[in-house]
């Protein structure tokens, strides 16, 4: 149970934050969270949290937005008291939105260690533009009814057509589909400042193709190994592979399925409810009538 002064769906600090990964959305980013799981470091805060708790943690990371890059921002910086109501459960973090604000966590977190998640521009731009960006951010006029659709009979999906507002209102400020030169100054710059700012001590720059190995090291925590069945020998353990485009797609296109469905029944159930309103007045009408005698026909 939550205490008496803290707001529904707010943390407070149950585990050690020890992780803070500066990944972008596209970077490898569900990987390395499920390595870290892999690892016994969970949870790892990603989108996909987000996607879970959106009625709670969308409005939280709104706010955090506003208080760093709106005009609030100027006497208003998250605390780590403030961090904690978001990510009190969460020993690691990855993905945008916690990447928009990598700085802040590691002066929040001084305990924890940084893992810059790096990935080529050009490819990184490529998959963002054939995977993220039509879905946050509508290009025809059949995706744009369908997500007024969903926004006007699912709450959890207004929750999140307002985060996705913030985030091009405040750290997105291109199109990405259009403007491809400043959407990769954007990423590097990102990761210019954060190299600039945490100590080459403190940080690890990081593949997801580097394998387990030079993670493991720098976190301190034993390399998970697998045994080849054909020889015999120990080896390091793979690093997880998910989330490509076509994964992406495929969990886009269920999701959407899903949404539609919870919308389609609540349609039905306000047309049914109004019916039933109708029904009943008519009904009451024409006994109100007949009570005084009146004809109907």
């Amino acid at each position: 149970m939550a205490p008496p002064n803290q707001i529904l769906g707010e943390k407070s600090r149950e585990v050690p934050m020890r992780v803070i990964v500066h990944g972008l959305h596209r970077t490898g980013s569900l990987s390395t969270r499920t390595a870290l799981h892999q690892l016994g470091i969970h949870n790892c805060y990603h989108m996909a949290d987000v996607f879970a708790n959106l009625e709670t943690d969308a409005g939280l990371w709104i706010r955090a937005m506003q208080s760093k890059f709106g005009d609030a921002g100027k006497d208003d910086k998250w605390t780590r008291a403030d961090w904690d109501k978001l990510l009190g459960d969460s020993q690691a973090c990855v993905d945008v939105p916690s990447a928009f604000f990598t700085i802040d966590l590691a002066e929040a977190y001084p305990e924890a260690k940084v893992v810059i998640l790096n990935r080529d521009p050009e490819k990184w731009y490529e998959s963002v533009n054939g995977s993220v960006a039509p879905n946050m951010k509508p290009t025809s006029a059949i995706r744009a009814l369908q997500h007024l659709y969903l926004a006007t009979l699912l709450p959890d999906f207004r929750q999140w057509t307002r985060l996705v507002k913030a985030i091009f209102q405040y750290c997105i400020p291109f199109d990405h589909a259009t403007e491809k030169d400043k959407a990769i100054a954007w990423y590097n710059e990102s990761y210019r400042r954060v190299r600039e700012a945490i100590p080459a001590d403190r940080r690890l720059e990081f593949s997801v193709k580097d394998g387990f190995r030079p993670l493991c090291e720098f976190l301190d925590v034993p390399v998970p190994t697998v045994r080849d069945e054909q020889t015999g020998q120990v080896t390091d353990a793979p690093f997880p592979h998910v989330n490509d485009r076509a994964s992406f797609d495929m969990l886009l296109r269920r999701r959407t399925g899903e949404r539609m469905r919870r919308a389609n029944r609540v349609l039905w159930q306000r047309f049914c409810e109004a019916f039933t309103v109708a029904a009943l007045g008519c009904a009451g009408y024409y006994v109100w009538k007949g009570r005084w005698g009146v004809r109907f026909w």
